[in-house]
Order: C-alpha cells, then sequence, then structure tokens
C-alpha cells in the first residue's frame, strides 16, 4: 500500500520571508495536480493555509505550543503514519520517514551572519537529515555543491528544485505604498532583502553614497530578526528609505514602478528577488556571486559585492543609461518565464 505523505504546515504560520514563500508555492503547484486523498497538511493551530482543493488540511496539537516544540513534538507524532514532507529548511529531528528542503548551506558558510544558538541548532539537524532522511532536496546547483561539502554527502544526494517566478503574476498591485512612502511620481531603485549581514547592504549605503543621485530614492524592503541574525542594521544615509517588511501586493507595486533592482546579497542558496523582479518587468543588477549567476544568466547587470565602487559604477548605469535598462527588461521577462513553480512541483513527485 503507498504510505499517506504528509506536509509539514510551520511555515503557515509564520511571517513570510523566502523559505516560508518557496513552501507556499510548492503547495499550491502540488495542490493543482495531485490526486485527491494522497497528501495531507498538517497545520497547527495559529497557522493561515491558503484554500486547497485537492491536498487536506488538518489542524493537529493545542493552541499555544510555540512552533519549535509543535514541530518537533507534535508534528512527527500526527505524521507517524506516512511519510512527512518539510519544505521550508527546518524539520522535526525525530520524525521516522520524512524528506527535507535544505536552501542553502549558510550556517556553514557564513556563521557569523547568525546568532551561535542558530548556527548550532542548524548545523546539528542538518547533519541530522543528512544521515536520516529519505530524500534531500535544493533550489540551485550552488546550494547541492554547498551543502555536500559541508555535510560530506556526494552531490547527487540532494534533488535540485529550481524555484519559480509567477507567483506575483495574480497579484493586484496596491499602488497606495506609493503615497504611504512619498514615492509617488518619484524615482527610485528598490532593493528587496532582510537585515541579515550577508545582504551586503553596508556596502550598497557606500556605494549609494558615492552615487549621490539627484532626485532618486533608494527604497529597501524587508524586516530584521535579532533571535536569528547577529549584528546590526547598516545605517541609512541621505535619499535611503527603508519600509521594512511588506505584502505581496505593495511589494507587485515597487517591483513595477522602480528604475531597477539593486541585489548585492554575497550569499544566496538560489535569490528570488532578482526573479521576481525580472518577471514584473523590472531591470535587476545583482552580485557576481554565489547562485546569482546560476539564476539571472545573462539578464542581469553584474557586479563585485564585496568592491563599493563597482557597485555604484552598477547604479550609475543603471540610472542612466534607458536603452541598459530597456534590454535588461526585455531579457528578464524571458529569463523568468522559465522559471515554474508547477516544474519544481512536478521534481518533487518525482523524486517522492
Amino acid at each position: 500500500m503507498t504510505p499517506a505523505l504528509f506536509l509539514n504546515g510551520k511555515f503557515a504560520a509564520q511571517r513570510t520571508t523566502g523559505v516560508q514563500r518557496v513552501a507556499e508555492q510548492l503547495l499550491r503547484a502540488l495542490d493543482a495536480e495531485v490526486p485527491v486523498g494522497r497528501w495531507t497538511l498538517l497545520c497547527p493551530p495559529q497557522a493561515r493555509p491558503p484554500a486547497l482543493q485537492r491536498i487536506a488540511v488538518r489542524v493537529v496539537g493545542p493552541a499555544g505550543l510555540p512552533l519549535h516544540l509543535w514541530e518537533q513534538a507534535v508534528l512527527p507524532w500526527a505524521a507517524r503514519g506516512g511519510c512527512l514532507v518539510n519544505l521550508a529548511g527546518t524539520a522535526p529531528a525525530l520524525a521516522r520517514r520524512q524528506v527535507a528542503m535544505l536552501h542553502d548551506a549558510a550556517v556553514f558558510d557564513h556563521p557569523q551572519a547568525y546568532t551561535r544558538a542558530f548556527v548550532a541548532w542548524y548545523r546539528w539537524l542538518h547533519r541530522r537529515l543528512a544521515r536520516q532522511a529519505l530524500a534531500l532536496f535544493t533550489v540551485s546547483a550552488f546550494s547541492r555543491q554547498q551543502l555536500a561539502v559541508a555535510l560530506a554527502l556526494p552531490p547527487a544526494r540532494f534533488n535540485v528544485l529550481h524555484n519559480g517566478a509567477g507567483h506575483l503574476e495574480g497579484i493586484q498591485a496596491d499602488e497606495t505604498v506609493l503615497d504611504r512612502f512619498g514615492l509617488r511620481g518619484q524615482t527610485f531603485v528598490l532593493a528587496v532583502g532582510s537585515a541579515n549581514p550577508t545582504k551586503n547592504l553596508t556596502r550598497l549605503m557606500a556605494a549609494w553614497q558615492v552615487v549621490q543621485p539627484a532626485g532618486v530614492r533608494l527604497v529597501l524592503v524587508g524586516g530584521s530578526n535579532t533571535q536569528v541574525f547577529a549584528g546590526a542594521d547598516a545605517a541609512l544615509p541621505a535619499g535611503v528609505l527603508r519600509t521594512g517588511p511588506l505584502g505581496d501586493a505593495p511589494l507587485a507595486a515597487l517591483y513595477r514602478h522602480a528604475i531597477g533592482l539593486v541585489f548585492p546579497s554575497i550569499y544566496e542558496g538560489f535569490g528570488l528577488p532578482p526573479l521576481e523582479a525580472m518577471a514584473s518587468g523590472c531591470p535587476v543588477a545583482v552580485a557576481r556571486a554565489a547562485s546569482l549567476p546560476e539564476v539571472c544568466g545573462d539578464a542581469a547587470l553584474y557586479f563585485d559585492p564585496l568592491d563599493p565602487g563597482d557597485i555604484a559604477a552598477a547604479l550609475q548605469r543603471l540610472l542612466h543609461e534607458p536603452a541598459l535598462r530597456a534590454q535588461l527588461r526585455t531579457a528578464g521577462l524571458a529569463r523568468a518565464a522559465g522559471f515554474r513553480w508547477a516544474d519544481a512541483a512536478a521534481g518533487l513527485r518525482a523524486a517522492l
């Protein structure tokens, strides 16, 4: 008899960042294809899962439990009769039969970016999953190589499922975000990312001070979490606006109105914001680092993320070369069209 398949629904109770985005989009893509009655999403009581047609939703465990405790104690018991599928980077250490997606090897490659407790837990959990998971997934060839080295595994142990790019297509852009932050009719460059030190905001700020474009704003979208990330936010020079985290509708509006996206991250397992920008027709300038060349191909303007002068030069080109922006816009739309959540879901099902 084919075992039941259970999905870890912890992500549906968390604020949406990159890994939660991936889990939700894979869930939606699976729901469009899987047979009715085979898959069940197991959720904590505070979860807000999307409406699903083919995948059942079951709330398990008492209300009020911390999410970490729910995942480690309640979830493996609820999934004991089948195989548990974990898509958001974490998993219960004691589940008997499970598969897991590890998005990157950042806790091994850049431990200084995180708190000691966070690094210790995730290193231990990753090593346990490397030994015990029935299958492992990741989001790029870059992450597969880094994880294989960190966990002493053959790269073939990881199935690569690239992220998709179409999740903002059906979103009604919330244009009021332009009025809320005084951006209506203004020229602005967009940057999207958390306060993780690997996002390289300090060098971006230094580059912006070199450029000092008159009448142009740099808009930073993203939040911070002192329980996860070590260090403080970069100081903001004149002309820079930090919005904090935003939902999909206002973010879609910013992508569509920005003169371009600058993405200086020195470490990404995949790098969704450049692909989101491309799919929205927003020209993209990115760091020549980690997974970003794999994801962006020839559809982005590249710079050295460790050289503020090179970042500044890329910003100057993005601001002052309309022909380049038009070329990047066309190339970006074509590049983004090749990344589909349905393909990632099909890869997941094939591996299972």
